[in-house]
């Protein structure tokens, strides 16, 4: 860039080396490079940086995140509903020596609660020993995890696991448990 041109333009300049300006409207910078153009230079001298597009639209992310979470959702209801379809006999067991089948249904609830507690507990586990292992062995190593991200993924799932074995275990009579 010519420092005359940088003047005329009224643009801030160094005493020495190469300019760099930022925050000049797309009007002043191609009159920047007009202006070297004029001084008989070559107009590559003046690079007018152009924000590139995002390369996945932010609709996408989210449409993708949708779809995953649901397919996570959907997977869990099914896995508990299966679990449960397996547990009838528990149940009529629990039935058939005199407990009521309201508390049936609880004994179902503690035992899918503690089933989603454990495997929390081993997720995290299984994913915070790797990262620590990880970012002791590189150098320079910032982990940088979206924490609110993940805590409000994890809430989701483990509330729709609560839930659809909820769901489950009230589905379950006591003529179904006793005929299972």
């Amino acid at each position: 860039m010519l420092r005359s041109a940088a003047d005329a333009l009224e643009l801030p300049v160094q005493p020495d080396g190469p300019l760099m300006v930022t925050g000049v409207s797309a009007d002043r910078a191609h009159a920047l490079q007009q202006a070297v153009i004029d001084a008989g230079m070559d107009a590559g001298a003046v690079l007018i940086h152009v924000k590139p597009d995002d390369p996945v639209p932010p609709a996408a992310l989210l449409a993708t995140a949708a779809g995953l979470v649901t397919l996570a959702l959907l997977a869990i209801l099914a896995a508990t509903r299966s679990q449960t379809r397996i547990l009838r006999r528990y149940p009529a067991r629990l039935i058939a020596v005199g407990i009521p089948p309201r508390w049936a249904r609880q004994v179902l609830l503690c035992r899918h609660g503690a089933l989603i507690a454990v495997s929390a507990l081993l997720g995290l586990v299984i994913a915070v020993i790797p990262s620590v292992v990880l970012a002791a062995r590189i150098s320079g190593f910032v982990l940088s995890v979206p924490w609110w991200q993940l805590a409000v993924l994890a809430a989701a799932i483990y509330l729709a696991a609560l839930l659809a074995a909820a769901h489950s275990a009230h589905r379950l009579r006591a003529t179904e448990a006793r005929g299972a």
